[in-house]
């Protein structure tokens, strides 16, 4: 059944629009598991999971750290806040809060720390949310609350990017190509951040920041990787 409580404002648009872009479907694709899997490597936390918010349920089609995590109603999953307040939700010390469907959650879950970012589909459709979890609180801080952002956006981009190649003919070759180099550059980056752990650099969100938006460069038709300055130019497929 439907929730009203947790509805924002544009809940029917919001709704036709992810059936527009086939979202469900959509982030069951493999580099949503990989961009999911980077998020834990970037934040250094042990949870991390994409979440789609239908009417009545919330789905978790790609999840990192999280065994069980698959469906949840709608009023026991803390991603369905993040898409009523159309914006960043971070929480501390969810176990302990007032008794209510989402704290059972977080129990079951042996969530402490939440941080979820919506994913906006045209600008004003938050069809779901890219999430953060840790089993003890945290201080999150406002540049680490930037770079969830950045992430959310660019999963975001890579949804309608997805759409608009398979609306094309011939356009699931251009997908697959366009997911491949993604995915090769959520793998480089993952490399680059170990090695920055391991030299204790303190800047890493600020690489992570400049990384991020290389990759939007590639999901917005600029097929090329610009993780490393000598790295050579792939091929830039026809849109």
């Amino acid at each position: 059944m439907p929730y009203p409580h947790l509805e924002p404002a544009n809940e029917p648009a919001r709704l036709l629009v992810m059936q527009k872009y086939g979202v469900q479907a959509a982030l069951q694709e493999p580099v949503f598991q990989e961009l999911t899997t980077l998020a834990t490597h970037i934040f250094g936390l042990p949870m991390a999971f994409l979440s789609v918010v239908d009417s009545a349920y919330v789905d978790f089609p790609a999840t990192h750290g999280v065994l069980g995590l698959r469906t949840l109603p709608r009023k026991a999953a803390l991603c369905a806040m993040v898409v009523q307040q159309h914006a960043t939700v971070v929480l501390n010390g969810i176990s302990a809060g007032s008794d209510s469907p989402q704290r059972q959650t977080a129990q079951r879950f042996r969530m402490e720390f939440y941080a979820g970012a919506p994913l906006l589909v045209e600008q004003h459709y938050a069809v779901g949310a890219l999430c953060l979890s840790d089993n003890q609180s945290r201080v999150f801080s406002a540049q680490e609350e930037l770079v969830l952002n950045e992430l959310a956006e660019l999963i975001s981009q890579v949804v309608v990017r997805r759409w608009q190649h398979l609306a094309e003919v011939g356009g699931a070759r251009r997908w697959q190509a366009t997911q491949q180099l993604v995915i090769e550059d959520a793998r480089m980056l993952h490399l680059l951040i170990r090695h920055l752990r391991a030299q204790h650099t303190s800047s890493i969100l600020h690489v992570v920041q400049r990384r991020l938006a290389s990759l939007k460069k590639t999901v917005n038709g600029k097929l090329f990787s610009l993780l490393n300055a000598d790295s050579p130019a792939y091929p830039c497929p026809s849109a």
